[in-house]
Order: C-alpha cells, then sequence, then structure tokens
C-alpha cells in the first residue's frame, strides 16, 4: 500500500465523535458516530449536562487545568515555529535544517499526546 492509499484508507475512517479513535464501519443503516456504546453514553452526558447549564450543542465544559495545559503548550509550539521560521531565514544548511526540525518536533510531541474529554458530571 502506498502511502497515498494509507492516507486515504485513514481518511475514510470517520473518527469517534467522543474519543477521536476509527470508527468501525457497519455494512447497513445511518452511519456510526462513536466506537464503542461507553462513547456513545459519555457524549450523552455530556449533552445533558451542558443543557442543564444552557450551553449550545457545540459547547462543552472542560477543566480549567487541562485548558491551561494545553493553551501552554500551544504557545511553546508558536514559539518554536517562530524559531525555526527564523532559523531557516538564516541559514539553509542541511544541519541547520535538521537542528530546527529537532527543535520543532520538540516542542510539537507534547501537545500531540494531548487529548481533553469534556466533562461529563458535576465535579
Amino acid at each position: 500500500m502506498t502511502k497515498v492509499e494509507r492516507k486515504t484508507a485513514a481518511a475514510a475512517v470517520p473518527p469517534c465523535r467522543w474519543c477521536g479513535r476509527p470508527v468501525a464501519r457497519s455494512g447497513r443503516g445511518r452511519p456510526r458516530l462513536y466506537c464503542r456504546q461507553g462513547c456513545r453514553q459519555q457524549a450523552y452526558l455530556a449533552r445533558k449536562l451542558a443543557g442543564t447549564h444552557g450551553l449550545g450543542a457545540g459547547d462543552v465544559i472542560v477543566d480549567r487545568d487541562r485548558l491551561e495545559e494545553l493553551q501552554s503548550l500551544l504557545y511553546c509550539l508558536q514559539a518554536a515555529i517562530e524559531d525555526v521560521d527564523r532559523d531557516l531565514a538564516a541559514s539553509d544548511r542541511c544541519a541547520d535544517v535538521r537542528d530546527a526540525l529537532r527543535w520543532l518536533l520538540d516542542n510539537a510531541r507534547p501537545l500531540a499526546g494531548v487529548w481533553i474529554e469534556p466533562r461529563t458530571a458535576e465535579p
């Protein structure tokens, strides 16, 4: 399977609307939105909680600490992108490009591991 075929196959499998995992396709009926019953239940509880607080369908309640962590990691990534842009504008040596890429990856990896789930119950 070529790189393009893998990318196309991955795009064809929709993510779970709760956890982001791939959702297995069923042969008949409406396409599934959730990968498992537990995700479907959590999404229901989140919608119910949001409704009791007057939030809209697209609004979610998340833990402030998790949100601040995400914002901090995004800030680090933005700063790394600016650093890499500046470094690559000044030099195009192979070693400098390698160093810039390593710096960018070191700042992107922590963000790639973050997943924030909406709250489904009062704290």
